[in-house]
């Protein structure tokens, strides 16, 4: 079952026009491309009862780290196959984990589709949050230097 998901995940990821590469037994990579959140790498494993997912979101926060936890505790409220955890390190990833008899092509659409969302819907949330102090020196030297301001520093967006 598990040679027969992985190669389902892989037809059906380029379907979905994304490149696969395959880094170990098992074990795939592909980029997701969101509105806000420009780049989302996503690690897809097959283990002998699951398919497990892991994305990179942000770094640790530089700052606010009670609230930017908020902001993901309380998106983790929402019923979906994904949600905000951290890393060994303290990172910010998105995790998720479906059983192999549940795999099919939709789910594994689903699946993506819910990992772009939560990371879209929360990227400028929590960089305006966590990473403050960073986007204000930026934003200055975007104004020094004669060029548009960063859309993520608009809190409308």
């Amino acid at each position: 079952m598990r040679d027969d998901v992985g190669q389902l995940l892989v037809s059906t990821l380029e379907a979905s026009e994304l490149d696969v590469e395959q880094v170990g037994e098992h074990r795939w990579m592909t980029m997701l491309s969101g509105e806000w959140k420009r780049t989302i790498p996503l690690l897809l494993h097959v283990d002998e009862h699951s398919l497990k997912l892991t994305s990179l979101f942000a770094g640790v926060p530089d700052e606010g780290h009670e609230e930017v936890y908020r902001i993901l505790l309380q998106r983790n409220q929402r019923p979906q196959h994904v949600h905000f955890a951290l890393d060994d390190e303290g990172d910010l990833i998105i995790t998720g984990m479906v059983p192999l008899q549940a795999v099919d092509a939709t789910l594994i659409d689903d699946v993506l589709g819910a990992v772009l969302t939560l990371a879209d819907e929360t990227f400028n949330q929590v960089l305006r949050t966590g990473f403050a102090s960073y986007l204000e020196a930026e934003q200055r030297w975007r104004a020094k230097n004669e060029m548009p301001p960063n859309p993520v520093g608009d809190p409308a967006n």
